[in-house]
């Protein structure tokens, strides 16, 4: 697997290889594409329009001062929702647009291909922002009624599209019903009380969702993408079989991550990819906003896994984006459109410097419980330890033994399975680092609460702090 990194001013574009993005996860991170400034342009003078008509011309003045990326100084949180859903009437018809030009000229796909209907764009504000909005208080954006009566119109003129949405209506229902009865995605017991403005998306493959096998995300930066707040890409577990939690469909506990790739980007940098690669959002934690949207290519003919919860059917052909053709679209059941990945499964990732203890006897306060022997853990090793009413991590550092809890303070994913290189930790859900000496994060609400950890005769002691 190779990284493309964006090209300087004076430098070649690179040479995209659609098949190495399709069957080895090669991704490219791209400085010019099609259209670029002329989208761009459309694209910040939709926000401009749509926060002035939301929050009023004080509010527009100060996001065209200061840029998109210190929107949360300027617009309520609250009524982010309402902001991308005016966004994505206003700019559809370019962004299918765009997603076509992009293939056909920037990729190079010469024959026919298809564009996902689903596009999204998402603003994320800086954590520490976000979260303080009330779920109750976040003003939902209104039923999408032009956008119903495009898929209407389009299914008048493909009568298997119109025989199709009837039976997916009627199954759907069944499949709530269900899923009522059973233990299926939960976004309460996910992100608890979170309002949607300040959930990030955790380690995921897009074919869990239901998207097609394949397929070729665009994420192009609009404004704010720094590595606090940046998608995560985790290329070395390319092709492995992976695993993911149903109630918040989530990579699953128990299995190992890398070190989360983070790409720092410029507006209008573009980021290819597939996304069948394990990848996911850090949560944002730096003070600027992240602007960004996605939109999805398939080559061929979209293929779904059958397990999928729900399946994305629905694509514009290029032959119809072309001439522009916006009440034309392409449905792919996926009950006839099945298929398997494009690529060979590989071995699974492990990490190699740790240790794992696992003991019956509880975890007090002050009173030192022997661990293991202090030869058991070399310098640079982690020590996984599992008792009965804690989930410990302990280093050897420069300074001593450093001990910590495993549960990320975020969202309380086990840190066991994320990356360390015993100077930092990695949330394998959303990324977060933290320092191993000190158990501090870049950002100042986020601290892994610490153990008390000696050495004594030769054995490691662990013990709850007393504040604890």
């Amino acid at each position: 697997m190779t990284v493309n990194a964006a090209p300087s001013s004076d430098a070649a574009a690179p040479v995209i290889d659609l098949d190495a993005i399709v069957t080895r996860a090669e991704h490219y991170l791209l400085d010019d594409h099609a259209m670029k400034d002329e989208l761009m342009a459309k694209i910040e003078t939709a926000f401009l329009d749509g926060i002035e008509k939301f929050a009023g011309p004080e509010a527009r003045k100060g996001v065209e001062r200061d840029g998109l990326r210190m929107i949360h100084e300027h617009f309520p949180v609250e009524k982010v929702r309402l902001l991308e859903h005016y966004l994505l009437s206003t700019l559809r018809d370019d962004l299918y647009y765009w997603s076509f030009k992009v293939g056909r000229e920037t990729l190079g796909i010469d024959h026919e291909f298809f564009v996902d209907h689903l596009i999204v764009i998402r603003i994320h504000y800086p954590h520490l922002v976000a979260r303080k909005a009330r779920a109750d208080a976040i003003e939902k954006p209104p039923y999408p009624v032009t956008e119903r009566m495009r898929l209407g119109l389009a299914a008048l003129r493909n009568p298997k599209m119109l025989f199709y949405s009837g039976r997916r209506a009627l199954a759907k229902k069944m499949e709530e019903r269900r899923e009522q009865k059973s233990h299926a995605y939960d976004a309460k017991k996910t992100h608890g009380n979170l309002a949607i403005p300040a959930r990030a998306h955790g380690a995921h493959v897009d074919t869990w969702y239901g998207h097609s096998y394949d397929g070729i995300n665009l994420w192009l930066s609009i404004d704010g993408v720094n590595e606090g707040n940046t998608v995560i890409l985790y290329p070395e577990m390319w092709g492995q079989k992976v695993e993911f939690n149903p109630v918040s469909m989530y990579l699953a506990e128990g299995q190992p991550t890398p070190k989360p790739l983070k790409y720092a980007m410029k507006p209008g940098q573009l980021l290819v990819l597939n996304p069948e690669m394990l990848h996911g959002t850090q949560v944002n934690i730096s003070d600027e906003t992240r602007v960004a949207l996605t939109t999805r290519i398939n080559p061929f003919k979209p293929r779904f896994a059958k397990e999928a919860p729900f399946h994305f059917e629905y694509w514009y052909s290029s032959e119809d984006l072309e001439q522009k053709r916006w009440g034309r679209m392409s449905v792919f059941p996926h009950t006839e459109y099945q298929g398997k990945p494009s690529w060979t499964e590989g071995e699974p990732y492990r990490h190699d410097n740790e240790v794992r203890v696992s003991l019956d006897t509880p975890l007090e306060r002050g009173t030192p419980l022997d661990i293991a022997a202090a030869a058991d853990l070399p310098e640079g090793y982690r020590m996984i330890v599992d008792l009965p009413n804690a989930k410990a991590m302990i280093w050897r550092t420069p300074s001593g033994l450093r001990a910590y809890s495993r549960m990320c303070p975020h969202m309380a994913i086990d840190l066991a399975d994320g990356y360390h290189d015993g100077q930092e930790v990695f949330c394998p859900g959303h990324g977060m680092a933290f320092d191993v000496e000190t158990g501090d994060s870049s950002c100042d609400a986020f601290k892994l609460r610490q153990f008390d950890a000696t050495e004594e005769g030769g054995r490691i002691l662990l013990s709850r702090r007393g504040t604890d």
